[in-house]
């Protein structure tokens, strides 16, 4: 069994992206610190990182590292997801109304990606969205406090560049750069 202890923080050489191993998991799979899984080619690995990154969320793309210099590369597995969609101060207000509820989310320009969640896309409903169920890869934005967890990969919104930050840390970029200073 391969055991991935620790989360790879540079970035990957073109040598060594060459031999990573890509591994899907769920979200579900992706926030826990202990996790046995199988790559595609059926070896048996154990995801076992430190408590202190307990409450935080393995991102698409984070670098799993472990013996003998294994490196194995995360991404979110596709997956039961409903997409919401409606007008912007619908889809506002619906963001609203998960966030009050602390629902992970994943953030487009002209939708929303939850889990399926027959009470919830009532309530989406009742709010004048639209839904739709998908079977997508989902990873949702990391909260505003992940960073006070060792979330992996988390940036503060103010220290994100914004070409690879997710629409969650543009928002929070552009919300403060409008910000008058005091």
């Amino acid at each position: 069994m391969l055991r991935l202890n620790r989360i790879h923080e540079l970035p990957l050489s073109a040598e060594e992206t060459a031999r990573a191993v890509r591994l899907r998991l769920t979200h579900a799979e992706r926030v826990k610190v202990r996790l046995a899984a199988m790559l595609p080619d059926g070896t048996a690995v154990a995801i076992v990182l430190p408590d202190r990154q307990r409450g935080s969320t393995l991102r698409d793309g984070t670098v799993l590292a472990g013996e003998n210099g294994a490196l194995v590369i995360v991404e979110a597995a596709p997956e039961p997801v409903t997409r919401v969609s409606a007008a912007t101060p619908l889809l506002l207000r619906a963001v609203y109304h998960l966030a009050n509820r602390h629902v992970p989310t994943q953030l487009a320009t002209d939708h929303l990606l939850i889990e399926r969640d027959p009470v919830l896309e009532h309530m989406l409903v009742t709010l004048g969205a639209g839904i739709e169920h998908l079977e997508l890869a989902f990873d949702p934005e990391p909260g505003a406090y992940a960073h006070a967890h060792g979330g992996p990969g988390h940036r503060h919104a103010d220290d994100a560049d914004p070409e690879s930050a997710t629409i969650g840390e543009q928002l929070s970029i552009a919300a403060h750069a409008r910000r008058e200073p005091r």
